[in-house]
């Protein structure tokens, strides 16, 4: 091995080699899988290129198999890999490691995985991913990130791409509610994409994690987002789907979460309203429902005697529920009323009044919010 470098845990050394499996010329994920099916521990796997052994095994590669093996056996560099990976704090995950994030019987998990983050315990949590269109209307994008912040609020990580559009939006829910998110990348964690996230790729990598399948430097492409799109529906316990196309990503993300067990919660939308026609296709094939937020947590299985809080306890009344508070003035209003008078946008209007209700601040009837 170039540069052998003293393992100080078996475990660090096994990461490292990983990492610098991932990082060779030409490895892809097809390849790297037909080479760990055989070889599971990436030490051993490391030993079987430099040994020439792994030519053998090589179905995948057209050309010369022996010239492409010995030139990753030329290029792995152990020692600038851990430089690396120290230099940016990066944590490796490889499957069969003990906290390799995805069940192993899911098809087509990667088999290694790299995360940048605060929050290394967000994926400790319940985990919800919330997807949709990057067209998203007014009321989709407002609809998110409520979902982002009543998620957060009960101590559930919000999943999901970072995208524009429902992405970026449950992600913002969750963060402006002192949650946790998890962010998964179709590029390298050293790569900001879009360009105009990169305020929001520091704010989820403050309160959360990022998550790439993909080496550092690498940049986007439009295959390597339908294949992100498979880690989250496999990072996640259910699916919501905001508003979505009928053929776009989030359609793509619910069909992963249907072939890996897992359920899809909808917002329901207009017939008219080409960003939810896919959503509404999902509602005819027997998806849950979304009326209210907390829809998706009794999906989830948490109940109001159970559902946690951010850690530290119960947070102090935000600025915004003292807003909303002083602009119901005693009476009852419409969630539209209360927007108005208090000049907060649909979203954090609607995240404050759902905390509102959840503390029991004020309760719905009658399509009116009332102050208790």
């Amino acid at each position: 091995m170039s540069g052998a470098i003293a393992p100080t845990a078996a475990v660090d050394l096994r990461r490292v080699a990983a990492a610098a499996l991932v990082a060779l010329p030409k490895m892809n994920s097809a390849r790297l899988t037909e080479l760990a099916n055989i070889w599971a521990d990436p030490l051993d796997l490391v030993q079987a290129i430099q040994s020439g052994v792994a030519v053998e095994v090589l179905d995948s590669v057209r050309g010369d198999v022996a010239a492409l093996v010995r030139h990753w056996s030329a290029n792995i560099d152990l020692d600038r890999t851990a430089a690396r990976l120290d230099a940016r704090g990066t944590h490796v995950y490889f499957a069969g490691a003990d906290d390799y994030p995805i069940e192993l019987g899911i098809p087509d998990h990667p088999k290694v995985l790299f995360s940048e983050g605060s929050r290394p315990d967000a994926l400790d949590r319940p985990r919800v991913a919330v997807v949709g269109t990057r067209a998203a209307t007014p009321h989709g994008l407002a609809d998110a990130y409520e979902l982002g912040g009543v998620l957060a609020h009960a101590g559930v990580t919000v999943v999901s791409g970072l995208a524009i559009g429902i992405d970026a939006a449950a992600h913002l829910g969750a963060l402006d509610a002192h949650g946790t998110a998890i962010g998964v990348l179709g590029t390298g964690l050293d790569v900001i994409y879009p360009r105009r996230h990169g305020q929001l790729h520091e704010r989820v990598r403050d309160r959360g994690l990022l998550i790439t399948e993909y080496r550092h430097g690498t940049g986007p492409h439009q295959m390597r987002f339908p294949a992100r799109n498979r880690i989250i529906a496999a990072l996640s316990d259910i699916v919501v789907v905001v508003e979505a196309t009928a053929t776009g990503g989030a359609r793509i993300t619910a069909q992963y979460a249907v072939d890996y067990g897992r359920d899809i919660c909808v917002y329901p939308g207009s017939r008219r309203n080409p960003s939810a026609r896919g959503s509404n296709e999902l509602l005819r094939d027997n998806a849950h429902v979304v009326i209210e937020p907390d829809d998706v947590l009794g999906v989830l299985g948490l109940t109001p005697g159970d559902r946690r809080t951010p850690p530290g306890g119960q947070a102090p009344a935000t600025l915004d529920e003292h807003a909303v508070m002083h602009a119901l003035g005693g009476e009852p209003a419409t969630i539209d009323e209360i927007t108005a008078r208090t000049g907060l946008g649909p979203g954090p209007a609607a995240v404050a009044v759902a905390a509102l209700v959840r503390n029991g601040g004020i309760r719905r009837a009658h399509g009116l919010l009332w102050p208790n």
